[in-house]
């Protein structure tokens, strides 16, 4: 999965992997993973950053189909996650 997205104050990239967050001049990352396990569960270390943009990420995810093959659970169960 490779993603761009913009904000008015930073650019969230994710690749195959990682997720990108470029704020002002610092550079955030954490693993994709990590990520979506933070959505889908509650729980991670992950940057304030990083955090901040974690539902657009899990979402241009689950739109892509990236979830489906990871998780297994089908993107049926992941749209009823509430967060």
């Amino acid at each position: 999965m490779k993603v761009r997205l913009g904000y008015p104050d930073r650019i969230v990239e994710v690749d195959e992997h990682r997720v990108y967050v470029f704020k002002g001049k610092r550079l955030f990352s954490a693993p994709l993973d990590e990520v979506l396990g933070y959505i889908l569960k509650g729980d991670g270390l992950l940057p304030p950053a990083v955090k901040e943009v974690s539902r657009a990420v899990f979402d241009a995810a689950l739109n892509g189909g990236y979830i489906h093959g990871k998780f297994g659970g089908g993107t049926e169960s992941a749209r009823r996650v509430s967060v």
